[in-house]
């Protein structure tokens, strides 16, 4: 009886660790990045119905409950890679301001294929125009971005899902993250 509860332990940790199976994704010319089977790119009309911003992103992909997803961006910048530590802190104020409540899962600066990138991991809450309190009626959600400098540009990933599929998401968008490529040619 102890060496099958000791299996079924095994089996079941071993089946929470399985990756994701991802596919090589190219972005554009100069970023590449794998991303789980069945994303696809957003369409223009959801990317302007879904997100508010002056300037659209490089792209967009989603899941087909179109509650997860991949955003890719690239900003000219004045900072410089050596500025990393700097635009970091500047970073993490503007999140602290976007949302109401914002609990830091993770934080700080990873190498990735060759490129430093300032790392937020976080869970963040929205609370709708009536006040109510934040366990009754906001918009919660898990995300993680990584920004990296190369020539003068500002490059940003972002994963996005609800909080409450975080624990099956949050291994997959790290894993994500790990597959970044940016050529030289950006």
């Amino acid at each position: 009886m102890k060496t099958k509860l000791s299996i079924l332990f095994f089996f079941i940790l071993f089946s929470s660790f399985q990756q994701a199976n991802l596919v090589k994704t190219k972005v554009n010319e100069a970023i590449t990045i794998y991303l789980p089977e069945g994303f696809f790119p957003m369409s223009q009309a959801d990317i302007e119905t879904r997100y508010d911003a002056a300037k659209l992103p490089v792209a967009i992909y989603t899941d087909y409950s179109r509650t997860v997803d991949m955003g890719i961006n690239v900003a000219y910048s004045q900072w410089n890679a050596e500025d990393l530590d700097i635009m970091r802190s500047f970073y993490k104020s503007n999140i602290l301001g976007l949302y109401d409540e914002v609990q830091f899962v993770n934080e700080g600066v990873e190498k990735i294929n060759g490129l430093d990138y300032a790392i937020f991991e976080f869970v963040s809450s929205v609370i709708d125009e009536e006040g109510t309190t934040v366990q009754q009626n906001a918009v919660s959600k898990y995300t993680r971005i990584q920004y990296t400098i190369v020539k003068g540009k500002t490059v940003l990933f972002n994963f996005t899902c609800p909080a409450s599929q975080r624990e099956k998401w949050a291994p997959v968008a790290r894993q994500i993250m790990q597959t970044v490529k940016i050529s030289k040619t950006l």
